[in-house]
């Protein structure tokens, strides 16, 4: 299974800027202080793969943005949906580069779903309303301020895990 990740909004707080020195957030609390949450919602689930699906991978390089996660998650990342317009042809193909400049996570969520004909596929981010209703059943949806944080957001994380792993269905 593929989970499609955003940060902002879903990780910590939406209120993530890029200063000076890189990633900041404004107000209280600290980047990637939800994290933990994921890798335990996600550690009875080991086939789960991570794709990157933030607006970070637009700005900073693909392997720095990897390296914001702590190791239990890293280990599962496989790609972003912005580092395979820069360096896969089918990816893109068809596609202007402009294109891709204004594209919605969702749309590149879709694109590498069709693409690499993915089947099983949940995102977590906190903009519902870029996302299809055919696949709104996928996403969990976050409030910006609270991300993973919220009890009914992480049931409902834990459920879609558990409906869509393999090993427990018959």
């Amino acid at each position: 299974m593929i989970l499609f990740l955003d940060f902002d909004g879903v990780m910590h707080p939406s209120r993530a800027y890029m200063g000076q020195h890189g990633p900041e957030l404004a107000g209280d609390g600290s980047l990637f202080m939800w994290a933990d949450l994921l890798a335990t919602a996600l550690a009875e689930h080991p086939g789960v793969q991570i794709v990157l699906s933030t607006s970070w991978v637009r700005r900073l390089p693909y392997m720095q943005v990897c390296g914001y996660l702590p190791p239990m998650l890293r280990r599962r990342v496989i790609g972003s949906t912005w580092h395979r317009i820069r360096t896969e042809a089918d990816y893109s193909k068809g596609l202007p580069f402009s294109y891709w400049q204004t594209a919605s996570r969702y749309q590149q969520v879709r694109r590498w779903v069709d693409l690499y004909r993915v089947t099983r596929w949940l995102a977590i981010d906190d903009h519902a309303e870029e996302s299809a209703e055919a696949d709104r059943a996928r996403l969990i949806h976050t409030n910006g301020e609270t991300g993973l944080s919220d009890s009914a957001v992480l049931a409902r994380l834990s459920g879609l895990l558990e409906a869509n792993d393999p090993r427990h269905q018959s």
